[in-house]
């Protein structure tokens, strides 16, 4: 439901939209406050004006999201941008990001802006280039994760290694450790090409990376020194 807010005629106009996954977050608001600090950040960062809210209590891989429908209905009316707080919050489907990309360029809306990826402005070509890619490697790691570890499992016990049994130092686990970073920065390499095209900092990268849910083999988001490592292997750097 939109909770409308006042505002200056000539005042940015940010329409948010916030998700929860569960209708126990939804009730209690887990997450919610969060991502609405967020906005509120963004939008007094740019002077802009919060002029209506949405919340969703829905999977990101659902497309059939009747508050989303009604946020983008709203920015269309308003000719606003719809703020949210991280890109997994608009979708974990980049099919579906990328239709609402081109929607938002179609009907005269001011495009999306993402809190976390102040290095990206989705409301220009370079921005909604790079969010296009970066959706296309969100969806790519997370069909990637149970495929790493189920073919990792399977090629340990076909050597005969217990689960869990390789000692830290040896040539065996410095040889797959090298191998598991070149697949890892191989897997990254649309995305960083992209970004090294459009001269993003190092840092810019690592926030980018880290709102696709990319993290290292220990779960954690990359730095900026991991971040140009992975472009020292791939030649980009």
């Amino acid at each position: 439901m939109a909770a409308a807010i006042t505002t200056t005629a000539r005042s940015l106009q940010l329409v948010a939209y916030y998700r929860v996954s569960t209708a126990r977050q939804g009730e209690s608001g887990l997450g919610l406050e969060a991502q609405r600090a967020k906005v509120e950040a963004l939008a007094a960062e740019r002077g802009a004006a919060v002029v209506a809210d949405f919340v969703e209590v829905e999977s990101g891989r659902k497309s059939d999201r009747p508050q989303l429908a009604a946020a983008l209905a709203e920015a269309r009316k308003r000719g606003a941008a719809v703020a949210v707080a991280k890109i997994d919050r608009l979708a974990r489907d980049a099919e579906l990001v990328l239709r609402l990309s081109r929607e938002a360029t179609a009907n005269g809306m001011g495009g999306f802006l993402f809190c976390d990826l102040p290095d990206v402005d989705a409301t220009t070509a370079a921005g909604k280039m790079v969010l296009s890619v970066m959706a296309s490697v969100a969806e790519f790691e997370a069909g990637r994760i149970s495929e790493r570890t189920r073919d990792a499992l399977a090629a340990a016990k076909a050597r005969g290694v217990k689960l869990g049994g390789t000692r830290p130092g040896t040539i065996t686990e410095n040889l797959r450790a090298k191998e598991q970073a070149a697949h890892r920065a191989e897997a990254l390499r649309p995305i960083l090409a992209a970004m090294v095209a459009q001269g993003a900092s190092l840092r810019a990268m690592a926030a980018a990376l880290a709102s696709a849910g990319t993290t290292t083999a220990k779960g954690q988001a990359l730095s900026p020194t991991q971040v140009r490592r992975h472009l020292e292997r791939l030649g980009l750097a």
